[in-house]
């Protein structure tokens, strides 16, 4: 996760609350709050999709690998 982002970025498509950081401010867990939903803008146009302020890139669109994957072996 990048640093200071609570969760991974999803986009919805209408405004209001995030659902990743309410339902952990349900459970009382850490980076629970009652997150109010932003409009995405890319170079300065709005995209028609709503993001949280707290989300991040994951780790795979970050470009780190840190996926496990399972070794090839050949067939005997």
């Amino acid at each position: 996760m990048e640093p200071g982002k609570k969760h991974s970025q999803v986009h919805l498509d209408g405004p209001g609350l995030c659902p990743l950081c309410l339902e952990r401010d349900i459970d009382g867990r850490e980076g629970g709050a009652k997150t109010q939903l932003v409009e995405e803008m890319v170079d300065g146009v709005k995209t028609g999709k709503w993001i949280c302020p707290d989300g991040g890139r994951s780790y795979v669109e970050q470009g780190g690998g840190g996926a496990w994957r399972a070794p090839i072996f050949p067939p005997i």
